[in-house]
């Protein structure tokens, strides 16, 4: 048996901040080729326009914002949900007075 909390409050598991000014990242869980994250993006902050070789799904949970996939941007508010593909150009950006809550879940099998 192990000592594994199956229930966890998302204010106990500790963000990584500094990789991107006003981005924090929450690492929830990661099996083999697959890991679920929590992303809080604070207003007016973005991700940096960026590449990555694994697929990306996200929900918005709270907030609003946009997805701009290569030269193409889209609204997102609670409850969107969206989809990058592999090597796929793209950027999240918060806007509004609160920060964006997204899920995220990576793909790295190929």
């Amino acid at each position: 048996m192990t000592d594994r909390k199956a229930v966890r409050r998302l204010d106990e598991i500790r963000a990584q901040a500094g990789e991107v000014p006003g981005v924090a990242v929450r690492r929830l869980k990661r099996v083999e080729e697959v890991e679920l994250k929590l992303l809080d993006v604070d207003p007016g902050q973005a991700t940096p326009f960026h590449v990555h070789p694994h697929a990306h799904e996200g929900v918005i949970m709270a907030g609003r914002g946009a997805l701009r996939v290569n030269d193409v941007t889209q609204p997102l508010t609670s409850g969107d949900s969206f989809s990058i593909d592999p090597n796929e150009p793209h950027a999240i950006e918060s806007h509004g007075s609160e920060p964006m809550r997204i899920v995220c879940l990576d793909c790295f099998i190929d």
